[in-house]
């Protein structure tokens, strides 16, 4: 028999599992959101229905006329059971306020983090068991949320005339179940962004569970007020006679339109939760929320006794300093779900045609990145690794190399430690990645529009077009026949047009030094007997060296055309940073050789800047006087 507050009496009938108990032919089903009792089934396909008479299976399909409808025991019925003014209506009301809220919060949560071109903060990729996990969670996601269901199921099952002989409005009884959608929708949105950040499978499973426990603060409210814990007036709500009653059903006919639009609603989010992990999938598989273009700087870290294969198949011992590789990296394909970066030419962002640049990749065996070059080796010995790498980052399960942390480790002859590899993306988002000195256009890529910035992210000064040392010799920018600045490392390369008291060695009149930049440090290079040629010959055979240049393949900083070095600097342009000229070389001096300060005292810097290009070099007035007119472009 049925007891006072509708639960099945304890005393009677015969136990048939958890949730379930007959009573006189009738099936009781316990559920937390919709009490159904329905008649006991008999072996040959019909209803006994205590009397004798007999309801037909049609098709093997049973119809549900037998089933006995009662309202979910949750705060959402009292929104439509009690009137607006009541205590039990505001706690209703608050808890649905409660529950909205702490989706919404977890909204945001979810949302925080995003950029403009990657605003859910979708990871760049995940491993294959969070890929699995993400898929079976969209199952689990539909099964564990019953908001949606209970709402569409008060809707199909009790008619408008069933719920008014109740005093109840029919309008109430329809918000209450669009506020259970209304939660039911904003649970499965809070899953579908859970499940697209997640990285590991615990954590995605862990932050299922606590929105699920949100989604049921209504039932959990609903059990206290019943317990009387929370007063008589809920207590009394909670035990209405509504919540014992059993409502009239629809008809068949209609309940059956409804069921079907009930089926669609379901098929509809799980082709959703689908499709829209497909979408992410992927995207996450073509890289797209990974970097295509980054800047690489190394330390000052030197290997003085580095091998490298030369074109004839031996192996020559070479100073390798580490900065000679820094600049821009575009992937290369992928290896291991990530990206592979290969270094491009120092006068562009192209690739190297006669130069096998470095690689920047994962490498499984190591569970790390590594850079590495295939022409560099540790050892005259091969290596049994797959990966000879150079430098190797902490371990690091990381699909990004920009989200790689922590201190490199790196091969000097040795291991060291702490080693420093900074890696940039050279993608844009908005303009404040052009350094407001820019714009951010559709292809990601910065748009320089304040005549004074240049680089990669509009962040380098327009470098002085003219620099002035201690000694009075001057220098000026190198411009090819386009007045375009010739650039090695995103830096303009300068060309001596007066000697002035300068104390270089064995530079003569028909020589030509210039001054390039090689990574993190500029090198004054001389070449001998250049102004007896052609000066547009020399500016097109400077240019066309200049693409091809690399400070490491080059060996141009170790030959003896090397007259001065600076100290490291990521400036610009050469003003402000002390020089040094080359003295004796060999291998007691360091990579450089003898280094005898430009300046007194140290960090006074060398250069200055010179704006006045009346006082040049006839040789090379007329050019250069043209082109420092027109010095804008860069």
């Amino acid at each position: 028999m049925m007891a006072e507050n509708g639960e099945v009496s304890e005393g009677r009938g015969q136990s048939l599992g958890w949730g379930e108990r007959r009573q006189n032919g009738v099936v009781f089903h316990r559920s937390s959101r919709v009490v159904v009792a329905v008649r006991n089934v008999d072996d040959d396909n019909h209803t006994d229905t205590g009397s004798g008479s007999e309801v037909s299976i049609d098709n093997g399909i049973e119809d549900d006329d037998h089933e006995i409808i009662k309202l979910p025991q949750s705060t959402h019925s009292l929104l439509f059971t009690e009137n607006i003014f009541s205590i039990p209506f505001s706690f209703a009301l608050l808890v649905f306020f409660l529950s909205i809220a702490c989706l919404g919060l977890a909204l945001l949560d979810n949302l925080n983090g995003g950029s403009p071109g990657n605003p859910l903060n979708i990871p760049a990729n995940v491993p294959p068991e969070v890929r699995a996990a993400q898929y079976l969670s969209i199952l689990i996601a539909l099964t564990m949320e019953e908001e949606i269901p209970a709402g569409t199921n008060l809707l199909r099952m009790i008619p408008k005339s069933s719920v008014e002989r109740f005093g109840v409005s029919y309008g109430k009884f329809v918000t209450s179940a669009m506020c259970r959608l209304a939660i039911g929708y904003m649970f499965l949105l809070n899953v579908f962004l859970v499940l697209a950040q997640s990285e590991r499978v615990l954590d995605m499973f862990y932050d299922m569970l606590a929105l699920n426990f949100v989604s049921m603060i209504d039932d959990i409210a609903f059990q206290l007020a019943k317990y009387d814990i929370l007063g008589k007036h809920l207590r009394l709500a909670a035990s209405a006679k509504c919540f014992r009653a059993e409502f009239e059903k629809k008809p068949y006919f209609l309940r059956k339109k409804m069921t079907i639009f009930v089926k669609l609603i379901y098929l509809f989010n799980l082709l959703v939760f689908v499709a829209g992990m497909i979408y992410i999938s992927v995207l996450q598989n073509e890289g797209y929320f990974q970097c295509s273009s980054i800047t690489v700087t190394f330390g000052e870290d030197i290997w003085e006794h580095a091998w490298v294969s030369t074109p004839d198949g031996h192996l020559k011992s070479r100073v390798l300093v580490y900065s000679y590789f820094n600049g821009v990296y575009k992937q290369n394909g992928t290896h291991a779900g990530r990206p592979v970066y290969q270094e491009m030419r120092k006068s562009s962002v192209s690739p190297f045609v006669t130069i096998i640049g470095a690689e920047i990749k994962y490498c499984t065996e190591e569970s790390a990145w590594v850079f590495s070059h295939e022409n560099i080796k540790k050892a005259k010995t091969p290596e049994e690794s797959s990966c000879p790498w150079l430098l190797r980052s902490p371990d690091t399960q990381a699909y990004d190399l920009i989200d790689v942390s922590g201190e490199w480790e790196i091969w000097v002859g040795v291991i060291n430690h702490g080693a420093k590899m900074d890696s940039t993306c050279n993608e844009c988002q908005d303009n404040t990645d052009c350094n407001l000195n820019g714009m951010c256009t559709d292809d990601k890529q910065c748009h320089c529009t304040n005549k004074g910035y240049y680089g990669m992210h509009c962040g380098l000064e327009e470098p002085c077009p003219r620099i002035i040392g201690k000694y009075n010799d001057s220098w000026s920018i190198l411009y090819n026949r386009q007045c375009k600045h010739l650039h090695e490392y995103g830096r303009p390369a300068y060309t001596l047009q007066h000697m002035g008291d300068a104390p270089y060695s064995n530079v003569h009149d028909e020589d030509i030094v210039n001054l390039v930049f090689s990574g993190s440090r500029w090198f004054a290079i001389k070449i001998v007997g250049g102004r007896n040629f052609d000066i547009q010959a020399s500016l097109d055979a400077m240019e066309a060296r200049g693409v091809e240049y690399h400070a490491f393949w080059g060996n141009t900083p170790y030959d003896n055309e090397t007259i001065a070095v600076s100290d490291p600097t990521s400036r610009s342009y050469p003003v402000g940073v002390d020089f040094y000229r080359v003295g004796e070389k060999g291998e007691q001096f360091g990579p450089f050789g003898v280094l005898h300060p430009l300046q007194e005292p140290p960090g006074r810097g060398y250069f200055r800047c010179d704006n006045n290009i009346a006082d040049v070099d006839a040789g090379f007035s007329n050019f250069f006087t043209h082109c420092n007119k027109n010095s804008s472009n860069i």
